[in-house]
């Protein structure tokens, strides 16, 4: 099936999205999943989604000066992305996904450039963001848009946002 970039929107995520976010999520990491760390990504999984899709509005309120996306097409929900407030003038770029069969098309793109606008609009001078090895072509994405190595991480534990078992993420960030 062929889309133009146009045919898909962005908007704020609502409760009703849950379920086609989580299977989005749920999709995504298992494409990431290398073979001998299937069953590590399962349980990435299960914490994403039980330790912060469950509480999304309350961990992204625009009040925190956050805010999460989804990505819509005419099939659903093909993406998600978000800014999470780190401190005053920084703010965290957070689970920018998007579905396989939408990429290579600019949509990633301008999730960025709403991702970078919103912060500005909030009042922050830097976007920061993290990836892990797995995702060979977000990292030469954020190279591409600008977004600085600041550190890399052997990351040992699991949390919200990383799978741990030692996969090396990189941190990045950049003026806005």
């Amino acid at each position: 099936m062929v889309e133009s970039e146009w045919s898909v929107i962005f908007r704020a995520y609502q409760v009703a999205d849950y379920g086609p976010v989580a299977a989005l999520w749920t999709r995504i990491n298992r494409e990431l999943a290398p073979p001998e760390m299937r069953e590590l990504f399962e349980q990435y999984i299960t914490t994403a989604i039980n330790g912060e899709l469950r509480h999304l509005q309350g961990v992204f309120a625009e009040a925190k000066r956050n805010d999460f996306w989804v990505v819509q097409a005419d099939k659903g929900v093909v993406g998600t992305f978000g800014i999470e407030s780190r401190s005053e003038d920084s703010t965290e770029l957070r689970r920018m996904y998007l579905d396989r069969d939408f990429r290579s098309r600019g949509i990633a793109q301008r999730m960025l450039q709403r991702a970078e606008a919103r912060a500005r609009e909030f009042g922050f001078s830097k976007m920061i963001l993290s990836t892990a090895e797995v995702q060979k072509a977000a990292i030469v994405f954020y190279g591409k848009n600008g977004y600085q190595l600041v550190r890399t991480e052997l990351a040992n534990t699991m949390s919200t946002k990383t799978v741990g078992a030692g996969l090396t993420r990189f941190h990045f960030e950049k003026l806005l």
